[in-house]
Parts: structure tokens; C-alpha cells; sequence
């Protein structure tokens, strides 16, 4: 992989699989999901689960790698998450690239407003 896209995972969910459709057309060779429970305390954006997500964009494309860029295992049970992710690697036929890590800051993600 040379060239990935990062995008937050607010929004649309049909405009996000759409970006990811567009940019593997494009000749982007990564395309990668934030994981956050909320982006603005104020505006609150509709935020969606990534690896959901993901496993809509593995439908729809059949090149692109993709994952999150980091997925907060402390928020996650980690044998579901692992049962996800395998689950998303076999439906993109091993596209999937794992980045995990705390998140971010506490306040931002872990006391939520």
C-alpha cells in the first residue's frame, strides 16, 4: 500500500461507503475509518460503527485495503472485536489492515457528554 484515505466515520453511512467505492476508482489503495463514539459534543454528527461500515465498503469494492485507523480496544470487548475484524477480512478476501490502540483523550471519547 502507497496511498490510503482517512475519514471520520460521521456522516452518511451511504455517502461513506460511496467515498470508499469512489476513491478505489480513483486509485487510492487504502481507505480507512476513524473509530470515535462522538466528534463535537455540540453538533453531534451521526456517527456510525466503522467496522459495519467497513463490511459494506468490502462489499462494494474489491481492492482497496481497509480498516480504522485505531480502534480503542479498552471500548470493545476483544473477542467480538476479533470475530468482526476476521469476519471483515474474509469478506474482503484479506483487504483488512488492524490499527489499535487507547483512542483518544478521555474527555473526548470515554466521558461522554
Amino acid at each position: 500500500m502507497r496511498f490510503g484515505i482517512s475519514v471520520p466515520n460521521a456522516g452518511e453511512a451511504t455517502q461513506l461507503v460511496d467515498l470508499a467505492v469512489t476513491a478505489e476508482r480513483s486509485g487510492w489503495d487504502g481507505f480507512f475509518l476513524w473509530n470515535h463514539l462522538q466528534l463535537d459534543a455540540v453538533s453531534r454528527p451521526p456517527m456510525h460503527d466503522p467496522w459495519v461500515l467497513l463490511g459494506a465498503i468490502a462489499a462494494r469494492t474489491s481492492r482497496v485495503r481497509l480498516g480504522t485507523m485505531i480502534t480503542p480496544i479498552p471500548r470493545r470487548r476483544p473477542w467480538k472485536l476479533a470475530k468482526e475484524i476476521t469476519t471483515l477480512d474474509h469478506l474482503s478476501a484479506g483487504r483488512v489492515i488492524v490499527g489499535v490502540g487507547l483512542g483518544v483523550p478521555a474527555d473526548a471519547e470515554y466521558g461522554l457528554r
